[in-house]
């Protein structure tokens, strides 16, 4: 059985409705894919960056087959989220819809690369607010980067937030490059779109906005 950690990092211990009843069906119908999705909660304590390495930490410790970092007020349907624990490849993500639209950078759309197989297509950048890292993603991150003592615990630094490298980085834009410094691609399956529940939900279609972006060049 593969064994993934569903890391979820929140600002007031509150999740969405959408979440929790998105996670109950997850769990249940995990059983029967041979995927045991191990829920963990992590406080981000004014420092998303590092309640993440802290995920990642205890994904790559703990020798699990992968993580998946998903949002609070999300929320997404259970073969959707075990399918992307069965990608293939080492860092993958579902497209996320909010009320500004969907955070994926996309690249030149006449070289897109698809995975003819799977569907998935090539990114450059996605939403962290739903996102797979393999085992061997896990293991490269933690190898690569040093280690410090975060609230009496040892983490390793992958992410970090607020200015560095002269200017203001996102954490997408920094998951990416430390990523890219390995070698590890970014996936997207474009047929999954998961929602985002804020004061109102946002819906959205992620494979209907390619397909118009396909067709207008």
């Amino acid at each position: 059985m593969k064994r993934v950690l569903l890391a979820t990092i929140t600002e007031s211990d509150q999740c969405s409705t959408a979440f929790t009843s998105s996670l109950a069906q997850t769990i249940r119908v995990g059983f029967s894919t041979q995927v045991e999705v191990l829920p963990v909660f992590f406080r981000s304590l004014g420092n998303w960056a590092m309640a993440a390495n802290q995920a990642i930490t205890l994904a790559w410790e703990e020798k699990l087959d992968g993580l998946v970092l998903v949002g609070p007020n999300i929320g997404w349907k259970a073969e959707s989220l075990l399918e992307l624990c069965g990608t293939d490849k080492d860092a993958a993500a579902l497209p996320v819809v909010t009320q500004a639209g969907f955070n994926v950078t996309l690249g030149e759309i006449a070289r897109l690369q698809e995975d003819e197989k799977s569907g998935e297509i090539k990114v450059q950048m996605a939403s962290l607010g739903f996102f797979y890292l393999s085992a061997y993603a896990l293991g490269q991150l933690a190898e690569s980067h040093p280690t410090v003592s975060y609230y009496g615990r040892d983490t390793k630094l992958v992410l970090q937030s607020g200015d560095i490298y002269s200017r203001f980085h996102t954490h997408e834009e920094v998951m990416t490059y430390r990523l890219t410094e390995l070698g590890i691609e970014i996936w997207l399956n474009p047929e999954n779109t998961v929602r985002t529940v804020e004061m109102t939900e946002s819906q959205g279609d992620f494979a209907a906005s390619l397909k118009a972006l396909k067709e207008n060049g």
